[in-house]
């Protein structure tokens, strides 16, 4: 293993992290490639610096970090999600129709922003900022924050390093303790939920597309004009929203 180059070592230490599925010291994590101690130190610290690793100091182990997530999720945001994402939020946007107008989303988490790559109109559709391909602040979204409620606080952390959190309409989250708050409260109750924080006037519901590695895919969200909301019975609406998240997570091997 030592006359491997450094970034056959540095994939091969990625891939066992990722199979262990849990933080692990460097001295597992040596042993487990065959690797001198102080070898793997140097590329858990420059894997750190990327972002593909985190250092979990109290517990002296490391764990994957936010890029190698998100390397992984540009796989599976493609093909393989939207098609199977597709059938379930048109039947889901066409059960809540028959009450009151809603879009459907479908989006996957870019950095700090949430990329959108399905949406689901109806016939009385609305009219929204959303659409394919446009990106929109995570902390102020619902499907957003429905995937960053499941990553961990150094994560969390990592994704919104430096920048301010700005707001759209003056509403939602302001600064990274405000986010921390809210999704550990919106990561209990199991989805999240905006109301005029993307744009005034509409209200949206999210829940979280999960795989084998209890790692946010992707997030559903339905969208409708805030006044409706009261028209509807959020705890119903809610399980629905869940509903649809847990066959899809199930899909991609999540059985939790």
């Amino acid at each position: 293993m030592s006359r491997v180059p450094a970034a056959t070592r540095a994939l091969a230490l990625l891939r066992a992290m990722a199979e262990l599925g849990q933080p692990a010291s460097a001295e597992l994590l040596a042993k487990k490639l065959n690797l001198p101690r102080s070898s793997c130190y140097q590329l858990l610290d420059a894997l750190e610096q990327e972002g593909f690793a985190i250092h979990y100091l109290a517990d002296k182990r490391w764990g994957l970090g936010i890029a190698a997530w998100e390397l992984g999720s540009a796989y599976q945001r493609h093909e393989p999600i939207e098609r199977l994402a597709r059938p379930i939020l048109k039947r889901l946007v066409s059960d809540l129709e028959r009450r009151v107008p809603v879009v459907g989303h479908l989006g996957v988490l870019d950095g700090s922003d949430v990329l959108y790559l399905l949406e689901e109109r109806p016939a009385r559709s609305l009219k929204l900022v959303t659409d394919i391909g446009v990106r929109l602040p995570a902390h102020l979204t619902a499907s957003g924050r429905a995937m960053l409620a499941l990553l961990d606080q150094k994560q969390i952390s990592a994704s919104f390093r430096g920048l301010k959190l700005g707001t759209r309409t003056g509403l939602g989250p302001k600064d990274l303790g405000e986010l921390k708050d809210l999704l550990a409260l919106e990561k209990n109750q199991g989805y999240a939920l905006e109301v005029d924080e993307v744009s005034m006037g509409y209200a949206s519901i999210g829940t979280a597309i999960i795989d084998n590695l209890d790692h946010p895919l992707a997030g559903l969200a339905i969208t409708m004009q805030s006044r409706q909301l009261e028209k509807l019975d959020l705890s119903e609406l809610a399980a629905m929203m869940l509903h649809a998240a847990t066959e899809l997570s199930g899909k991609f091997g999540h059985h939790g």
